[in-house]
Formats: structure tokens, C-alpha cells, sequence
């Protein structure tokens, strides 16, 4: 029987909250210092910022139905951001290697396959169980060899890979765990040949620019990474190897 601690936030009757790691709702409700009380309310204002913004409340009414088409990536926010330079990324990771690990995957798998790329193998983790579980049905549907996994992208049990995928994802991590984005790429150097991060320059609100990633340049300088960094559009990318 599992028994509520008094620091937990119970989120599993409220959509589209439902859906996310209870581990993650676990760990981010310690991490809020708040009381019990307000916890609910401040959790779930987190995982708009986090996770749950990404994607229109009809998403989570209707996505154990909805049929596969091009038009879907119009629905998660980051796809949709990155409908014109996805040939581009494409081609850029096509270039680095057919197996692919994806840290905070969204509809990531969706794009590349519209986008005419089918990776050799497709390790996908994210914090929404929704998305996970319509993307692996687009997996299986599309005969893609994929696995995806409904995890704490901060803790992930990292597959091996030729290029791992960390877009739009060290932003929020860092607000939730000081230096969190060190400790990921410590383990990811040892798992992917290439990395490729990017980074969003527009507010969430899309109102306004967003500060440069010096603290990322620095972890890199001390982690002794080599990086090529590429302006595109309103995200900018940082090729690690």
C-alpha cells in the first residue's frame, strides 16, 4: 500500500498533471518549500513552466486516439518552434550517427520521421507519460525501433548511443537542481559519441529575449568538451563532441 508523506503532492486525478512522473511530482514537491497546503498549487505552476505548457489541454483528451499526420507537430510547442530548421537538424545528426537518445524527447521522434530521417535505434525519455505513450504507439505504427520511457530526465538510466538530444531542456533543469546539467553530461560523455543542446533566446511567454549561456560555456570548459555553438531561428544549439 503506498502512504502519502506529508511533503508529497497528490496530483492524480487532475489533468493533465496526471500523466507525469510520480517520482519527479515526488522529488519536486521536496524540493518546494512551502506548506502542504499551498504545495498542490505551486507544484503544478512548476510543471506548466517544465512540461505540461508544451502541449494544449485537448492533447491529453484525445491522444489515445488521435491519428498520426504531419499536422501533429503544431500541437507540442518546441516542434512547432522548430518546423524550419528541422531539415537543417536533421541532416546535422544524420551526419553524427543513426542511434539516437533523447533527453526530454517530446514529439522530438515525430519530427525526424516527417522530417525523413528513421533513426537506426530511438532511446526517448521524458517526465510525461502522455506523450510517451502516444509516441511509442507512433513507434510501433511507423515500424520505427524505438523505446521510450516516462522517467526524471534529471536521472535517467542512459542508454549508449551514436548522438544523444538535449533540446530545450538545461534551462529548467538548472531552476530545479543547482549544476544538475554537469552532472548529466558527465554521464552522457561516457555513453554518446555527440551531443547536441540546445537552448531557447525567447521567453516561455515568447515577450522577450533570454539571457546568454555562459554558465553552460563554462561547464563545458571545465568538463573539457569540444563545441561548436550555431545560431538558429529564435533556439541555439550547441554541437558537443
Amino acid at each position: 500500500m503506498f502512504i502519502m508523506m506529508e511533503h508529497d503532492v497528490d496530483l492524480a486525478n487532475k489533468s493533465p498533471y496526471k500523466y507525469i512522473n510520480k517520482d519527479f511530482v515526488k522529488k519536486l514537491s521536496m524540493l518546494i518549500k512551502a506548506p502542504i497546503e499551498a504545495k498542490s498549487k505551486l507544484v503544478r505552476a512548476k510543471l506548466r513552466k517544465i512540461s505540461t505548457s508544451a502541449l494544449p489541454p485537448k492533447f491529453y483528451k484525445k491522444f489515445k486516439g488521435l491519428e498520426f499526420s504531419k499536422d501533429l507537430l503544431n500541437w507540442h510547442r518546441s516542434t512547432r518552434e522548430r518546423l524550419e530548421i528541422y531539415p537543417w537538424l536533421v541532416e546535422e545528426i544524420e551526419k553524427r550517427g543513426k542511434n539516437i537518445i533523447d533527453l526530454g524527447c517530446g514529439f522530438n521522434l515525430v519530427a525526424l520521421y516527417y522530417f525523413d530521417f528513421t533513426p537506426k535505434s530511438y532511446f526517448g525519455y521524458d517526465i510525461d507519460g502522455a506523450v510517451i505513450e502516444f509516441v511509442t504507439r507512433f513507434a510501433q505504427e511507423n515500424k520505427i525501433n524505438a523505446e521510450l520511457f516516462c522517467q526524471d530526465i534529471s536521472n535517467p538510466d542512459i542508454k549508449s548511443g551514436d548522438v544523444c538530444l538535449a533540446l530545450k531542456v538545461f534551462d529548467a533543469l538548472e531552476e530545479l537542481e543547482w549544476n544538475i546539467t554537469k552532472k548529466i553530461l558527465i554521464k552522457l560523455k561516457e555513453k554518446c559519441k555527440h551531443i547536441i543542446v540546445s537552448f531557447s533566446n525567447i521567453s516561455l511567454s515568447g515577450r522577450g529575449k533570454l539571457r546568454k549561456r555562459e554558465w553552460f560555456e563554462k561547464i563545458l570548459q571545465d568538463l573539457k568538451l569540444k563545441w561548436e555553438k550555431v545560431e538558429k531561428s529564435n533556439e541555439t544549439f550547441y554541437f558537443i563532441k
